[in-house]
């Protein structure tokens, strides 16, 4: 089972991505702030963690999107790739797309 953390501060986008993906094949962790992120991915010492998908302003832009990255990322990850974004509002068919494409 693969497991995906979304970091985000609107609860009603945790809800959204959880009810979205709980019929699929995939484990999700929540974390409605970046200091929770951080202690949940030390905690990751199997390193089940497959993908993290957090709440991010897209850059030249005032739109907001999920950024995603693969866990252990080199610390100057690049925000300019505009294919690591899922940008919101966004529909369920929309986030299995996306994160399969990342998997």
């Amino acid at each position: 089972m693969k497991t995906i953390m979304i970091v985000d501060d609107e609860l009603d986008i945790l809800n959204q991505v959880k009810e979205s993906l709980k019929d699929d094949d995939f484990r999700i962790i929540t974390a409605d702030n970046s200091r929770m992120a951080l202690q949940l991915i030390d905690e990751d010492e199997e390193n089940k963690l497959g993908l993290i998908l957090i709440d991010s302003p897209i850059p030249g832009t005032d739109k907001s999107a999920l950024f995603s990255m693969k866990p252990g990322s080199k610390k100057d990850i690049d925000t300019t790739n505009e294919i690591d974004f899922l940008k919101k509002p966004f529909s369920k068919e929309e986030l299995i797309s996306f994160i399969n494409k990342k998997f």
